[in-house]
Parts: structure tokens; C-alpha cells; sequence
């Protein structure tokens, strides 16, 4: 072996390294939003499709960061300090993506709470856990609702504009601050009740219109037990008054959905 396939042997070798340490970081930032995000599936789908579909999206966005592998550090200890910052970017947009399906599942266990009907749960698969009756249902047609509107598409371009933004080798520089992109994700939690009341409230109203009608007839005939007819009607008013509204709640749901996104979008903005 002469000298020249030596050379070419050992840089083939290190362009190799050097891809993989640049899909080690642009998973990292990947992973976060695919698993904890439930219009992605949750819990249910095995770490196998996960770790395949991270590596598809990796491999669809490394043309935006082969420019700049060759600034990747190769040493322990400042490629510890990229994988540190590219988890914690990619859970701070985890987060925001995944504000409205949380407050679509609080939603309904206000709803379910509200109607007396909580005792009942069933298991989520996107999110992994047991849930009350309508908060299964409003997750699911959230998701449902997500995936019709191409929202998974616009926080797969939220994700590679953040790669403009923010390079693989290089830290945020918050251009605006600091603190303005640790309130947006603040904003964001508080949002959350905001988001979760107007969704229940429908069922809020009816529940306490209910409430106020049989405390009336308690009033007026004492004997009567209303507490344990209000165990059987408040359920069926629910149903009746959610099945009614769930126009309202999906065009509510479609605009938090728009609202969600522009937040995503801003908040990529303010890390550079």
C-alpha cells in the first residue's frame, strides 16, 4: 500500500467520523421533539420506529448542516457541551409543540371532573397514560386534527430553520435576551390553562347550569335527591352539550394550532 491510499484511507476515515458526530448532534435535537410530542405516536410506537424515523428526518436535514462539519469538535469536552445544548433546544420546542395536546387532556379532565364521569380511564397511547373519558377523546381529535393540517410538516421546517439559526457548532446568542425566550416558554405554560379553559368551556357552562337547575328543584322540594340524579343527568348533559360543540371546540383547537406555530417560529428566532 503506497503512501497516497494511506491518505485517502485516513480521510475517508475521518469525513466518516465526522458525519456521525454530526448526526449524533442533529438527533439530539431531533429526538426530543419525536418523543415527546403525541402526534408522533407517544409511547406506543417501539424506540425502533423512533430511532428510524430520527434518522430519516437527521438525514433529510443534513444537507442544511454539511457546510459546517468541519467545525464540529471532535474532543470530549466541548462535543459534550453541543449534545448538552442541542437536548435542551430540542426539548424547549418539544414543549411549545406539545402545549396544545396537554391542554386538550386538561380540558377534559375538567370536562369529566365537571360531569362526574372521572372515575372512568382508558388508556392513551400518544401520551401513555390513563385518562378520563374526554380527555381521550379531545387528545385524539387533536392529534387527528395536527396531522390533517400538515402541522407536522411546518414543525419539520421550524426544526430545520432552527439548524440556520442556531448551527450544530455553535451556541444560542439570544439577539434579544436571554429572558425573552425563557418567558416565551413561561408564556407558554400559562397559556396552557388559557387553552384548557376554552376548550371546556362548553361543558363548564352546561355542568354549572345543571348545578344551578337542581339545586333550584332541592330548594323547592327537598325530598328529592339531587344528588344522585345529578349522577345520571350531568353525565348525559355532557355528552349532548360536547357533541353539540365540537365545531367550536375544533375551529378552537385550529386556531390555538396557528397560534402554537407562529410561537415555535418565534421562539426558533429569538435563539439566534
Amino acid at each position: 500500500m503506497n503512501v497516497s491510499e494511506v491518505i485517502a484511507r485516513l480521510t475517508e476515515q475521518a469525513n466518516l467520523s465526522l458525519v456521525i458526530f454530526t448526526m449524533g448532534l442533529l438527533m439530539c435535537r431531533i429526538m426530543p421533539v419525536l418523543v415527546l410530542s403525541p402526534f408522533l405516536g407517544g409511547e406506543v410506537v417501539p424506540t425502533e420506529i423512533k430511532m428510524g424515523v430520527g434518522i430519516t428526518l437527521s438525514a433529510v436535514l443534513f444537507p442544511a448542516v454539511s457546510s459546517r462539519m468541519g467545525a464540529i469538535p471532535t474532543s470530549a469536552l466541548p462535543y459534550i457541551g453541543l449534545l448538552l445544548k442541542e437536548i435542551f433546544l430540542g426539548v424547549a420546542l418539544a414543549t411549545i409543540v406539545s402545549m396544545v395536546f396537554e391542554a386538550a387532556r386538561v380540558a377534559g379532565n375538567i370536562a369529566d371532573t365537571m360531569s362526574g364521569s372521572n372515575n372512568a380511564q382508558l388508556f392513551v397511547p400518544q401520551i401513555g397514560q390513563q385518562v378520563s373519558l374526554f380527555s381521550n377523546l379531545k387528545i385524539q381529535l387533536a392529534v387527528v386534527l395536527f396531522l390533517t393540517l400538515n402541522g407536522h410538516h411546518l414543525v419539520i421546517e421550524a426544526l430545520a430553520e432552527s439548524l440556520a439559526i442556531v448551527p450544530l457548532d455553535s451556541f444560542p446568542r439570544f439577539s434579544s435576551g436571554q429572558w425573552s425566550f425563557f418567558e416565551l416558554i413561561i408564556r407558554s405554560f400559562a397559556d396552557l390553562l388559557k387553552i384548557s379553559l376554552a376548550l371546556s368551556a362548553p361543558t363548564l357552562l352546561a355542568s354549572f347550569l345543571t348545578d344551578m337547575a337542581l339545586g333550584a328543584i332541592n330548594r323547592v322540594a327537598p325530598q328529592v335527591q339531587v344528588f344522585f340524579i345529578s349522577m345520571s343527568i350531568k353525565p348525559l348533559v355532557t355528552v349532548i352539550v360536547v357533541s353539540m360543540s365540537l365545531g367550536l371546540i375544533m375551529g378552537r383547537m385550529q386556531a390555538e394550532f396557528a397560534s402554537m406555530l407562529a410561537l415555535l417560529r418565534h421562539a426558533v428566532r429569538l435563539l439566534g
